[in-house]
């Protein structure tokens, strides 16, 4: 694949992202309409919201494992598919049964794609180009729920809340069109030191994932600390569903100014990834050993920050500065998990270690929701923030101590990496004699 060409797969993959997961967030800013519509509480949309990523993590699963087995493009396609057809026919739903089901189904398209575009990451971009570029796909989930909100938050008080179901669903059927035509099906083992130059040469990677191989990756330590620090880390973020309707309702603030400090809290989840991953790419190549330390760090200041926004009060300039900085530092650990995941796996086990990986990070964010929901009816969205910001501390805990196993992971690739690319050498000569 030329450099043009990754360019050109890089960017259709992070638009479709956006336009993707703006879905999980466009109903956020008209959260008491549509309640107030179906006749619901937050316990039942929490409940909702969890299902639709808990459920879409499951599937996840099965694109995962045949995205070692199939075209990944084909399937990336689907998947994106999947998600945004009921995602559009989530603006006609007349009952709250019907909109349920949309929204799962939609949520099932959006883990679908999530492992196969890490999977498809890995293998076109090498060890050192990772943070960033991790990070530049990353920023494209957390700024689809940006542009979810603001479709939602600015359109949806004036035009209703359905006609921003619409506006977010429609521009992907257009991406995968030319994401089709222009993007080639990406090669296994393409970024790899060891196999990178036999790869090119037209010698396919021999090697394929096998059921009985889901058992070896639990195995690998650096895997199951960062599947914990998922569960754990996601919950906070699962929580801030409701965080447009905390502003308005704890903190006074009018639907449109609630956007606006949502939007700035998303700018800074923004950049907060992009930064992470460029702070995190200057670690690494100092030590590799201290890149889940710096992890560590940003998830513990993230969530004081967070702590003193839920606990200020404070008017709007205050209350956005706040958000930005909290948002900027919690979001910095996302982009280097994501790195550290490909960094240690082989490449026929990257779509089903990210399928795994989006499967704890959903039930952390499905968890994150439900509980707050729940908690929320119970003792207050104040109460049902916090709560869930305190996870971020394990979290924290967790990264801590995979500094001591990340770098032997490492290690322990590479060696099958160049084992591996024996086994390419040697079935070239096989072929030529």
């Amino acid at each position: 694949m030329t450099k043009k060409q990754k360019q050109i797969l890089l960017a259709l993959m992070v638009l479709v992202m956006i336009i993707l997961n703006a879905d999980g967030n466009v109903m956020a800013p008209t959260l008491v309409t549509i309640e107030a519509e179906f006749g619901v509480s937050d316990a039942q949309v929490g409940q909702m919201m969890g299902m639709f990523t808990i459920v879409g993590a499951i599937v996840s699963l099965l694109w995962g494992y045949f995205a070692d087995k199939a075209s990944r493009k084909l399937l990336f396609v689907l998947a994106v598919a999947i998600g945004e057809i009921p995602c559009l026919l989530s603006a006609f739903a007349r009952s709250w049964n019907s909109f349920y089901v949309l929204r799962m189904l939609t949520g099932i398209g959006v883990g679908a794609a999530f492992p196969l575009v890490f999977s498809i990451l890995g293998d076109i971009y090498d060890e050192k180009e990772r943070p960033v570029t991790t990070a530049i796909l990353a920023t494209a989930f957390g700024f689809g729920n940006i542009v979810g909100t603001v479709v939602g938050g600015y359109l949806g008080p004036s035009l209703g809340w359905r006609i921003p179901f619409i506006l977010i669903s429609a521009p992907n059927f257009i991406l995968l069109a030319l994401f089709w035509v222009l993007v080639p099906e990406p090669q296994k083992a393409a970024s790899e030191d060891a196999t990178r130059e036999l790869v090119a040469a037209g010698i396919l990677y021999p090697r394929t994932i096998k059921l009985s191989d889901y058992a070896v990756l639990f195995k690998k330590k650096t895997n199951l600390y960062l599947l914990i620090q998922g569960i754990a880390g996601t919950v906070p973020w699962g929580a801030f569903f409701f965080l447009n309707k905390f502003l308005e309702t704890e903190k006074g603030f009018d639907t449109g100014t609630a956007t606006t400090i949502y939007l700035i809290f998303g700018i800074g989840m923004t950049l907060g990834t992009l930064a992470g991953g460029k702070f995190g790419g200057m670690v690494f190549k100092k030590s590799d050993r201290a890149l889940p330390v710096f992890c560590a760090v940003t998830t513990v200041a993230g969530a004081l920050g967070t702590f003193v926004v839920i606990a200020v009060d404070a008017g709007f300039a205050v209350l956005a500065a706040l958000g930005f900085f909290t948002a900027f530092f919690a979001a910095m650990t996302g982009p280097n998990m994501k790195a550290m995941l490909l960094d240690v796996n082989l490449p026929e086990a990257r779509g089903a270690i990210f399928s795994i990986f989006n499967l704890t990070d959903s039930l952390g964010t499905g968890i994150g929701r439900w509980v707050a929901g729940l908690l929320s009816a119970t003792l207050g969205l104040s109460a049902a923030l916090g709560i869930s910001t305190a996870f971020w501390f394990l979290c924290g805990a967790v990264l801590f101590a995979a500094r001591l196993i990340f770098p032997p992971d490492r290690i322990s690739l590479h060696r099958e990496m160049e084992a591996a690319a024996a086994e390419m050498k040697a079935a070239k000569v096989s072929v030529q004699e």
